[in-house]
């Protein structure tokens, strides 16, 4: 790809992507869709979350694809950077708060519910989803797009770059959805523990950023470095920002993930603790049957 032209107002530019029109598409319809059934069957659903589906999620597709990042990602590293921040940490936040599986889960049919609930209790599946190590996927995938020759082939390859982005955004989305939508079965222990690492994450992230901020020598791909821009900074200028980008963005973007843990371990405990006076309250409802068996033995004593 050709680099642009200076941009005179860099969000205004607008730059057709089709692969994320389609996606937008698919998502837009397949929603709606869910919605549709939904009606059909007598049911509601939160207006909020259609809002937040298609007014924050896929909008937030459209202007990470098609806007200044996008548009730029191919002629600027930190747009390229931004882009990929977007796609991972942010719009898959955005369109899980829609609840969409739960909207599936509502319309699909009996079968389909039972395979399902079968794929749920894979181990291997069960763990790449799981909260606990779905948050330490962040510094992981970010740093093997950022030092890999990922992000250069990408740059080279525009079937390539597409199949990026939709990778992007499915990884985003296996790590969002079970924060949104997490299962009423996790124990408060494993929701400490979810907590508890990212909050490692938090220091992780910081990792792949702090390296390119801070890094003297070149490491954004040679396609930069080909171009010969007119405009706009340096290719080591444009790689420092990238990492303050990358160091900053990771950062906050982590805030809510942690603020969702929070809110979720304490409603787990609420409910541990429920659970508990309940069962108490049940024994001591019972508690003649507990009661040693001198105490209840019909034999008088000799």
């Amino acid at each position: 790809m050709a680099a642009l032209s200076s941009p005179s107002h860099p969000w205004a530019t607008f730059h057709l992507d089709p692969v994320a029109c389609g996606l937008i598409g698919i998502a837009a319809a397949g929603y709606a869709y869910g919605l549709l059934r939904l009606a059909g069957q007598g049911e509601s659903w939160p207006v909020r979350r259609s809002v937040v589906f298609f007014g924050s999620g896929l909008l937030s597709l459209l202007l990470f694809t098609m806007a200044w990042p996008g548009a730029y990602a191919h002629a600027l590293f930190s747009a390229y950077i931004v882009q990929v921040l977007g796609l991972f940490m942010i719009t898959p936040v955005l369109l899980a708060c829609g609840r969409p599986v739960e909207l599936v889960r509502s319309v699909a049919s009996d079968r389909s519910r039972r395979i399902g609930g079968r794929l749920t209790r894979v181990r291997l599946l069960r763990g790449a989803v799981s909260p606990i190590f779905g948050a330490l996927l962040v510094p992981v995938i970010t740093s093997v797009v950022v030092f890999t020759g990922i992000s250069g082939a990408s740059l080279r390859s525009e079937p390539l770059y597409h199949a990026l982005q939709v990778a992007l955004l499915v990884l985003g989305f296996l790590v969002a959805v079970p924060l949104i939508e997490g299962s009423a079965q996790v124990t408060g222990i494993a929701a400490a523990a979810a907590l508890f690492i990212n909050f490692l994450e938090l220091l992780l992230d910081s990792l792949p950023g702090g390296v390119l901020t801070f890094r003297t020598h070149l490491l954004v791909p040679v396609q930069y470095l080909a171009l010969h821009r007119s405009w706009g900074p340096s290719p080591l200028t444009d790689q420092h920002t990238a990492g303050a980008i990358l160091w900053g963005v990771g950062e906050v973007a982590d805030l809510p993930f942690i603020a969702v843990l929070m809110v979720r371990w304490m409603r787990v405990d609420e409910r541990e603790a429920r659970e508990a006076d309940r069962l108490l309250d049940e024994a001591e409802g019972g508690a003649t049957l507990m009661r040693p068996w001198w105490e209840t033995d019909p034999r008088p004593p000799r």
